[in-house]
């Protein structure tokens, strides 16, 4: 009951912010907008999108290693397989599904492996926060999410602290004022122990600047789709480098709030809102939106549903076996 109650609630809300976006459109102008993009812009995204599935795949085995060495293709593709996931079942089953493969094709403990998707979210929102505020500031840009720039500090220095915490858990269980108390709990300090795996890539300064370095890389070349697509629909001037980087953290605020599969409707509704308040066209800005994820999603999901089923798994069985898990964990 409480699985249902959670995917009617994302529809629910992907479906009224639908209505906002498209309240207002004069759909007959779309056809003409669409005829007016140049493709040979749009090809290359493509590419980009590889080259940031590819980040992402580098960096989770770089957080894998120290647990246990892995192979760079095994990891790209479950990365790979854990979004298309995403993309086409509720409750962001696809962090379930690839935390849990991963612990049993790597043989790493299950424990582990999810503090490494951990540290990856912790991680994206950090850099990404990090990026929207210089891109706001170099940009000039003001009012929106700028003007709750106080309240950005806290989160960051909220997320730093309990990343330091992960990445120093090792010395806090060993140290001789904490060492008696975890003593007296032996499986509480084996699984500490296990989840101290999964953040041990940040004791080695080289591999944690990479993983640091992949994670702004990653964000950087979406913002470059955003910007290629701007330039195709003709409104690179308005939408500029700084403020696709503006666009891309709106659209990450949007979609971490409870939606659909694929989060249609939260993204639409927030890249044309905040495109449109920029002076783009209402119709233009629409337009915009939908390239922009339709393009990223539908590759991300056809390459990683080749994964899946390579995998020997469907959509059926995946479901049938994390849909409960997933439930738990939203708990």
């Amino acid at each position: 009951m409480k699985t249902k109650l959670s995917i009617v609630g994302g529809l629910v809300i992907s479906a009224a912010l639908l209505y906002f976006a498209f309240r207002n459109i004069d759909f007959s102008k779309l056809a003409e907008i669409y005829s007016r993009v140049n493709p040979l812009i749009i090809i290359p995204t493509f590419f980009v999108v590889l080259a940031e599935m590819f980040f992402r795949g580098l960096r989770w085995k770089l957080l894998l290693d120290p647990a246990r060495p892995v192979r760079f293709w095994d990891a790209f593709r479950l990365e790979a397989a854990g979004l298309a996931l995403s993309n086409v079942l509720p409750l962001r089953l696809g962090e379930i599904v690839r935390g849990t493969f991963g612990a049993g094709l790597f043989t790493i403990p299950v424990v582990t492996v999810f503090a490494t998707i951990l540290v990856e979210r912790a991680l994206d929102t950090i850099v990404l926060v990090i990026l929207f505020v210089l891109a706001a500031r170099l940009g000039g840009i003001t009012g929106g999410f700028i003007s709750y720039g106080g309240y950005f500090w806290v989160l960051l220095g909220g997320l730093l602290a309990g990343l330091l915490m992960l990445v120093f858990i090792d010395e806090i269980i060993t140290h001789r004022f904490f060492s008696g108390f975890f003593n007296k709990f032996p499986r509480v300090t084996k699984g500490l122990g296990h989840l101290a795996l999964g953040v041990r890539a940040f004791h080695s300064f080289k591999t944690a600047a990479a993983v640091v370095a992949l994670a702004a890389g990653q964000w950087i070349l979406d913002a470059l789709n955003f910007y290629l697509v701007a330039r195709a629909f003709g409104i690179s001037d308005i939408v500029n480098g700084f403020r696709c980087v503006v666009l891309l953290f709106s659209a990450a605020v949007a979609v971490s709030i409870p939606g659909m599969p694929g989060y249609f409707g939260n993204f639409e509704f927030a890249i044309a809102k905040v495109a449109g308040s920029w002076g783009v066209n209402r119709e233009v800005a629409f337009a915009y939106a939908t390239c922009v994820h339709v393009l990223g999603y539908v590759f991300i999901t056809i390459a990683g549903m080749i994964f899946v089923y390579q995998m020997g798994q469907s959509l059926g069985k995946v479901w049938a076996q994390f849909s409960g898990k997933a439930a738990d964990d939203a708990r």
